[in-house]
């Protein structure tokens, strides 16, 4: 498993590496529309590599940020879970404690 996951790494990053090379000139990059804003919010001479990283880079950590707060109420109930399985297992410990060695009040059944 660790050759395949190492394989796909070394793939994914010879074609980052290749589409990085591919793709070195210099763009313009408007933050905000050059009609109303000039060029206030422009970068000039940017690598269209390094604006497709960002993007991406951008794009994952929007996920990543959305991924975590539809997350929170399932990390929520599972920690309420495991608060109350401690409770009932220290419940189950002092009942045990209490019981000592004492035997059922029911009848045994006769093996058949």
């Amino acid at each position: 498993m660790r050759t395949v996951k190492l394989i796909v790494l070394g793939l994914l990053a010879a074609i980052l590496i290749v589409l990085g090379v591919a793709n070195m000139a210099a763009v313009e990059l408007h933050l905000l529309p050059a009609a109303l804003f000039g060029d206030a919010f422009s970068i000039k001479g940017l690598p269209l590599a390094v604006v497709i990283l960002a993007a991406v880079l951008m794009g994952i950590l929007a996920g990543l940020v959305i991924e975590f707060l539809r997350e929170h109420k399932q990390r929520r109930v599972a920690e309420e879970k495991r608060r109350e399985i401690v409770k009932l297992r220290q419940e189950v410990t002092r009942l045990r404690t209490r019981l000592g060695d004492r035997e059922d009040d029911l009848p045994r059944i006769p093996a058949a």
